[in-house]
């Protein structure tokens, strides 16, 4: 099938999607919105989520920490260790000289290579 017949396809299908006019049955919406007991749930639908994910991490309880918190312990004692050694008198820490590396040859073109001068060739001879 070739693009365009598929691309005419797929316009008529989301144009279809696009009018298609349903009719909402209210009284049924109504029902299964007031099939909830009063007290069970709440008014917010994520709170009952955000309690679910507050008792997982352990936010509740101070004896248990999280590995986040841990992560940021040890980060914290880091930046303390190393802003005392910036600010103390400590010289830095000497590095060993890098030796210079033995230059790569690149060959060059014909045309970039530097061509004698017409004056010399006449002191040549």
């Amino acid at each position: 099938m070739g693009r365009g017949r598929q691309k005419a396809k797929q316009q008529k299908i989301a144009r279809k999607l696009k009018y298609l006019t349903t009719d909402t049955d209210y009284d049924e919406l109504a029902k299964e919105l007031n099939s909830q007991e009063p007290g069970t749930g709440s008014f917010d639908p994520f709170t009952d989520v955000e309690e679910q994910y507050a008792h997982e991490s352990g936010e509740g309880t101070k004896s248990e920490s999280s590995p986040v918190d841990d992560d940021l312990d040890e980060y914290a004692k880091w930046a303390a260790e190393a802003a005392a050694k910036a600010a103390s008198d400590e010289p830095p820490a000497q590095h060993t000289p890098v030796k210079p590396h033995k230059p790569i040859h690149m060959p060059l073109p014909s045309a970039m290579k530097p061509k004698p001068h017409p004056s010399d060739e006449s002191a040549a001879k």
